[in-house]
């Protein structure tokens, strides 16, 4: 088998590269950080959402867009741009958001989250990874019942899938997870998964590289920057570095949006990929910290039990193509983790939230953009998670790797486009 190349060495980057390996291929990981998981992966929500693989657009967040056009969301927001692509990705988003397209687009994240959890179990059977991974469950709490019995279709689409999910009373979830005594608001509903799960990110993606190093031989170069898609006569042979020279390769796999730049203007996904910045921090757990992981709708923030740490990710920023740092909406954010569940973690003076904000570039349908280029022989992408690269990360990887044998044989894309 000739040499793969992945780019990009975040969750889908480095779970793409272990199922290569696993199947023969000779594989050679490039990230222009210097080490795996320093991007997006970095510090994400760290929830393993297998039951809650929602896609973002939706009829109910369609019927909120007015309120978070005018600024009364907090946990949302949208700066207009003056780019004709930013119109375009929104003009998509609404046209998802329809109940039909809803449903369809989270049934499809679905059985690719399954598919992940499958994947990580025989990872951990085949690599005992340290990554403070723990199938705790999870809680999505609504404040009110009209809120819940809203996603009524959903919850039926789960049950004829399998997923298990149960509807309780705030009194039944407390007895499960006793945090829910630190929440000082309503909670009318709670819809508890038993089979999610959390882990660090960025843990799992370092002790995976590890392994693949010493057990497939996997080659890595950090700390190098992608300039460009080396070809001849329409095949890929190799991928331009920045001075150094190109790394060889019969297969390029782009797993990174920033990667994008990088292809041919016909192959480009113009339209189909926008980042959303988000928020997170994490902090010492208390004695009272939860166990099972939280989603908090009220504010739009998730925790994960991450080990000895609380883990709080949350915001949806919508604007610039690149994202920097705003300290005004971290402190919206931290404020809001706070009046959730602050008595669940230590954010005293002197302590080390470890702040972060990463851009995850988002399809209008949530759905992760697996598929060959048409017009480059070996080339082929696999992006576009948004909030869910974690959860996916292995499924996609798993899909990449079946369009990867169909095109094979004739050099030509025969499976279907996923957007």
């Amino acid at each position: 088998m000739g040499r793969v190349v992945v780019l990009g060495a975040g969750v889908v980057g480095v779970a793409t590269a272990w199922l290569l390996c696993r199947a023969g291929y000779p594989v050679t990981l490039v990230d222009r950080h210097a080490g795996p998981a320093q991007g997006t992966s970095q510090a994400n929500g760290a929830q393993l959402s297998y039951a809650y693989a929602d896609a973002l657009a939706s009829p109910a967040m369609r019927r909120k867009l007015p309120a978070i056009a005018l600024g009364r969301d907090p946990a949302f927001r949208v700066r207009l741009q003056a780019d004709p692509e930013f119109w375009l990705w929104g003009l998509r988003f609404l046209l998802e958001a329809s109940p039909g397209r809803f449903l369809g687009n989270t049934r499809h994240l679905l059985d690719m989250a399954a598919r992940s959890r499958e994947l990580l179990q025989e990872l951990l059977r085949e690599l005992p990874l340290s990554f403070d991974h723990a199938v705790s469950g999870k809680m999505i709490l609504y404040d009110s019942a009209v809120a819940c019995d809203a996603a009524a279709d959903v919850r039926a689409l789960k049950r004829q899938m399998g997923i298990e999910q149960w509807a309780l009373s705030r009194a039944e979830a407390t007895a499960i997870e006793p945090a829910l005594d630190l929440y000082p608001d309503r909670i009318e509903r709670v819809l508890y998964s038993p089979a999610d799960a959390a882990g660090r990110p960025d843990t799992f993606c370092r002790a995976l590289v590890a392994a693949l190093r010493s057990r497939f031989g996997l080659v890595t170069l950090f700390g190098q920057e992608a300039t460009g898609i080396v070809q001849e006569r329409g095949q890929v042979v190799g991928l331009a570095l920045r001075g150094r020279e190109p790394v060889t390769c019969g297969q390029l796999v782009l797993a990174t949006g920033s990667a994008t730049s990088l292809l041919p203007w016909c192959e480009r996904p113009w339209g189909q990929l926008w980042p959303v910045q988000g928020y997170s921090i994490t902090a010492p757990a208390t004695t009272r910290a939860m166990q099972v992981s939280i989603t908090d709708l009220k504010r739009k923030i998730v925790f994960a039990r991450l080990g000895s740490d609380v883990r709080a990710a949350g915001l949806a920023d919508l604007g610039a193509r690149k994202c920097q740092f705003d300290g005004s909406r971290f402190d919206t954010f931290r404020q809001s983790a706070v009046q959730a569940f602050g008595p669940a973690f230590d954010h005293g003076p002197g302590v080390d939230l470890q702040a972060w904000t990463g851009a995850r570039p988002c399809t209008p349908s949530s759905r992760p953009i697996v598929r060959a280029a048409g017009s480059v022989r070996g080339l082929y992408l696999n992006l576009g998670h948004g909030t869910l690269g974690w959860t996916l990360c292995l499924g996609s990887a798993q899909r990449l790797l079946e369009v990867m044998k169909l095109s094979a044989p004739s050099g030509r894309e025969v499976a279907p486009r996923d957007h």
